[in-house]
């Protein structure tokens, strides 16, 4: 199996959890990476043991040289990525979207090679609805993107992840930590965000003030980690920063709500841990896609969600508050967290791509 795409741990992260699926289904399979150098599977997918491939992708926005750009980069990377096909001969190749899929997806295309879609998030990307009119099966993380892809051929598995973390939480980490210090795991995304950044400060410091302070774990992304460390330490507020981990089984246990943007992969590990959210998405997301993820993980009872202009620290330090000082009111939030979570999203998904092989490896007829 060729996993194809990555650029953010969004896309990366699922692909990573699929190529462990399709192995502990597969012993003696092989699996092998399809990215970008630019994009963070240029360094976890190594880490995890997996070989990677580089081709030239681009993203064609706009009318203008970036787009042509773009375009020609696509094209350039087409031809390289049949040259990587016609080498490693997979029987199937899994898009996890981004644009450093499209030309491995359209080279399986093109030389006949099965195409299957995940797709992380209720709203659909570009690529992947792009691509999903020829892939063979698409696979969704969220129910909202069922209705924007080919019907008959698009089924809600919930989003891939990786065994480490669902064997945290399966391990008894949905448990609540101890109720001595109330403590909020604040995520920005792989890379940070820094109206996240800012906005735990400002919480942290209006705690101090008061005697009344929240405990935060705090993922500042690599470049905003020097300057949060730093005000940190000058004014000894109650912030753990770190520039980012991939092994958030060992975070979520640690808290007892979530303050993060409202990316599908992270709403989906929290909800494995069954941890209520307060989602602020991002607001120039593509097609505003973190707003739908937030509405229906909210939607659920498992959290709240506001717009970036209405997360100022006040509002959003009364509604972590009002999680603190109510245990009913987050143990219903546990609850439909819960609810919310897929744990065999991994194994189902590889599961159903083989279920449409013969047993000579063929795709059984349609």
């Amino acid at each position: 199996m060729i996993v194809a795409g990555g650029g953010t741990g969004g896309h990366v992260f699922p692909g990573i959890a699929l190529a462990e699926a399709f192995l502990s289904l597969c012993p003696g399979g092989i699996v092998a990476f399809v990215g970008t150098r630019e994009g963070l599977e240029a360094r976890a997918v190594p880490a995890r043991g997996f070989e990677i491939d580089f081709v030239p992708s681009g993203q064609v926005t706009g009318k203008g040289l970036l787009g042509v750009l773009g375009l020609l980069r696509i094209v350039s990377g087409i031809f390289r990525a049949v040259g990587v096909l016609r080498r490693r001969r997979p029987d199937l190749v899994f898009g996890v979207g981004g644009y450093a899929s499209v030309p491995v997806a359209a080279a399986a295309v093109l030389m006949r090679v099965p195409l299957f879609l995940q797709e992380q998030n209720s709203v659909p990307g570009r690529s992947n609805r792009l691509l999903a009119r020829f892939a063979v099966r698409v696979f969704a993380g969220f129910e909202g993107a069922v209705k924007h892809l080919p019907q008959g051929r698009t089924e809600r598995m919930g989003n891939p992840l990786r065994a480490e973390i669902v064997a945290a939480a399966r391990a008894g980490s949905t448990e609540w930590p101890p109720e001595d210090s109330f403590t909020v795991l604040a995520i920005g995304g792989s890379r940070g965000a820094r109206a996240i950044n800012s906005c735990v400060l400002e919480m942290a410091r209006a705690g101090k003030k008061e005697g009344k302070e929240i405990r935060f774990l705090l993922q500042t992304g690599e470049s905003g980690y020097a300057g949060v460390e730093e005000i940190v330490r000058k004014e000894s507020l109650m912030v753990e920063p770190f520039a980012f981990t991939d092994r958030m089984g060992e975070m979520f246990p640690r808290c007892h709500a979530v303050l993060m943007r409202a990316g599908a992969l992270s709403i989906s590990e929290a909800a494995l841990f069954g941890r209520p959210c307060v989602l602020v998405p991002f607001p120039s997301a593509a097609d505003d896609h973190q707003t739908g993820n937030a509405r229906e993980f909210c939607a659920a009872g498992a959290g709240i969600w506001m717009p970036e202009s209405d997360a100022i620290p006040e509002a959003v330090r009364a509604s972590l508050w009002s999680l603190a000082g109510d245990r009913n009111a987050r143990e219903k939030a546990r609850e439909a967290s819960l609810s919310f979570a897929r744990p065999d999203a991994a194994l189902e998904t590889i599961r159903g791509a083989l279920a449409l092989f013969r047993p000579d490896g063929r795709m059984k007829e349609a």
